[in-house]
């Protein structure tokens, strides 16, 4: 835990007085490498396919209440800021798909809304890396929840790490659910 934090901390500073630029494209070569790898690690695990059909349901299950508790909880956000319940709840639907959401949101309603999603989704994110290895201690399927639709990628390796494999394959589920889910939320939130 405190190793990983330490590199986020290191990038940061890094990007922040390095004037070191790395192209997207280099990031997404090694983002599927990373998938790549856990999915091998899943795909290695005898009767794979009955574990997946096994899961369907806890992904399913799981995938719901991700979207519920997020959008209730994002709801009580109104209540603290200028935002409406509907911007709030709005800016959350992105489920920690920064890059989407806030794109969305800015050309759908407007720029300042979609920047506060991006915003709060990276948040998402950032906090995911550091809270998984704890919370998994306690709940693995809470864990899971933390990263959203970053679960199937980003977090994917951290929650292979932290969880067992047939929450792994939890965790990629939910990730491809709520991938699709995004794009809709808002579309309904904001249409």
């Amino acid at each position: 835990m405190i190793l990983l934090l330490s590199a986020v901390i290191l990038g940061i500073l890094f990007g922040l007085f390095s004037g070191f630029s790395i192209s997207g494209n280099l990031i997404t070569v090694l983002l599927m490498i990373l998938v790549f790898t856990v999915g091998v690690d899943i795909g290695l695990e005898e009767n794979i396919l009955q574990k997946i059909k096994a899961s369907i349901k806890t992904i399913l299950i799981q995938s719901i209440l991700t979207i519920l508790g997020t959008l209730t909880f994002s709801g009580f956000v109104a209540f603290f800021t200028s935002l409406t319940v509907k911007e709030a709840i709005g800016a959350a639907s992105g489920l920690g798909w920064y890059s989407l959401s806030g794109v969305m949101i800015s050309g759908m309603y407007s720029p300042v809304l979609g920047a506060i999603s991006f915003t709060s989704n990276v948040i998402r994110e950032v906090l995911g890396i550091l809270l998984i290895p704890i919370v998994s201690k306690f709940s693995e399927l809470g864990a899971i929840s933390i990263g959203g639709a970053t679960s199937m990628d980003t977090l994917l390796g951290i929650i292979s790490k932290n969880t067992n494999k047939k929450n792994t394959l939890v965790a990629f589920g939910q990730g491809v659910v709520l991938s699709i889910t995004v794009p809709l939320l808002i579309s309904i939130i904001f249409s």
